[in-house]
């Protein structure tokens, strides 16, 4: 056993079961039987370390010991957290599953959750990317490089905050554990999403064509979306079970995506859908929209249709784009590319979206008088920012409606004031 700074005379080979003690806070090499590396031992806050130093050469080894040393004592200084063998050895991998693992929990709230196929996207991209990598040894550079590769392959800002978000998500579950498996959370810069801000709403004549254009099941989801501003998730798992009496919906937290129950009190128009909705029901399945008893799980083929239908949406190429990544050929009526010339089953749909209801409910309840709380208490929005972003209070046009009275107010304002006369000096006589 060698303790760190004792002469090389002193020497001596040990075997883990040695029992000759070493000084807490002093470091020591040794050699472990049947392993051709030198080991090392050191202490921090009363806990022994132990690791391999992967070093045949002993002076090597005691290099290693002594950087072991330096940030241990970086630690307790508080200049920089330790990270211990094991937590050395975690990998991306491991800390994304155990991020999932507590996402189908339920997290804080203990609500069990699925993972959705957008949120598996996400992870297998970064499974791709970071999977076998070291979570210490991931720094802002291999971000960067992360970040770089998503832009080369074209994916808007808001794709990539969400593999980002994830991302950060994992590293602070993981080093908020108890015990952490890891010494710190990875501080990661989100990109801009200002530019890739939804404003999309419906007119009332717009909303009626699609759901003219929709099956009778699907038209009666839209409805209510548009009635409520409900979101697409919370509509199609509500079940007749959730009915309070004849005038209201309890909607419980655990359907809901901030986790908290709300009501939805049903007026004329949400009784009709009720009512339509009783003479479909089926008796196997308490929901309340369903699809021949069936969940309703993707709706998304109907509602491309109705909206390109309509003039609302139209079917791209997914390969012919421009220098900045933005899809430039629009697909003919046999969903064909007429510059590429290739054939689709599943193309690129860019047009108005299921959630541009809710958007469109918080906007009309506003401009209808209602208060942004009141309106809240409707839609369901958790915070009156959230509120405001969706209801897109102001367009363009009333923007500037809104500029040019501020200015005519304060024309106004200037002319009323007294005019204020300044007297040249009198120049002296000569």
């Amino acid at each position: 056993m060698r303790k760190l700074g004792m002469p090389q005379p002193l020497l001596e080979q040990t075997t883990q079961t040695a029992t000759e003690e070493a000084m807490r806070g002093d470091g020591r090499i040794y050699l472990r039987r049947g392993s051709p590396f030198w080991w090392c031992a050191y202490y921090l806050r009363g806990k022994q370390y132990r690791e391999s130093t992967g070093e045949i050469d002993e002076q090597k080894a005691l290099k290693f010991l002594k950087r072991r040393l330096r940030e241990t004592g970086n630690d307790r200084e508080g200049i920089k957290p330790f990270s211990g063998p094991q937590q050395e050895r975690v990998t991306i991998n491991e800390i994304l599953d155990d991020l999932i693992t507590h996402y189908k929990r339920g997290g804080k709230r203990a609500i069990p959750r699925e993972v959705s196929p957008q949120m598996e996207s996400h992870l297998r991209r970064l499974r791709d990317y970071f999977g076998t990598c070291r979570a210490m040894r991931v720094g802002s550079r291999d971000i960067e490089a992360f970040i770089s590769q998503l832009k080369a392959e074209k994916k808007a800002n808001a794709t990539i905050n969400r593999s980002l978000q994830l991302l950060s998500q994992a590293y602070r579950y993981a080093a908020t554990t108890d015990p952490p498996k890891l010494s710190r959370a990875l501080k990661i810069e989100k990109l801009d999403e200002s530019a890739n801000v939804r404003t999309g709403k419906f007119t009332p004549a717009e909303a009626e064509m699609v759901f003219a254009s929709l099956p009778e099941y699907m038209a009666d989801v839209d409805r209510f979306a548009y009635e409520t501003g409900s979101r697409a998730g919370e509509i199609l798992k509500l079940s007749w079970s959730y009915l309070d009496g004849t005038d209201a919906i309890r909607v419980p937290g655990n359907i809901t995506k901030n986790r908290q129950p709300r009501t939805i009190s049903l007026t004329a128009e949400l009784m009709e859908i009720i009512d339509r909705r009783r003479h479909a029901a089926i008796a196997d399945s308490d929901l309340i929209f369903h699809h021949d008893g069936q969940p309703i799980s993707d709706y998304r083929k109907c509602w491309h249709t109705a909206c390109v239908t309509n003039g609302l949406g139209a079917y791209y190429c997914r390969n012919c784009r421009n220098s900045e990544g933005r899809y430039i050929a629009v697909l003919d009526a046999d969903k064909k590319c007429p510059l590429c010339q290739q054939k689709y089953d599943y193309p690129k749909y860019i047009g108005k979206l299921f959630h541009d209801f809710r958007r469109s409910a918080a906007h009309e309840m506003w401009k209808a008088g209602s208060s942004a709380e009141d309106c809240m208490k409707v839609t369901g929005h958790k915070t009156e920012a959230m509120f405001r972003r969706y209801a897109d209070l102001f367009s363009e046009e009333e923007t500037r409606a809104r500029q040019r009275e501020v200015q005519r107010r304060r024309n106004e304002w200037r002319k009323m004031q007294p005019a204020n006369v300044i007297e040249m000096p009198k120049t002296a006589v000569q």
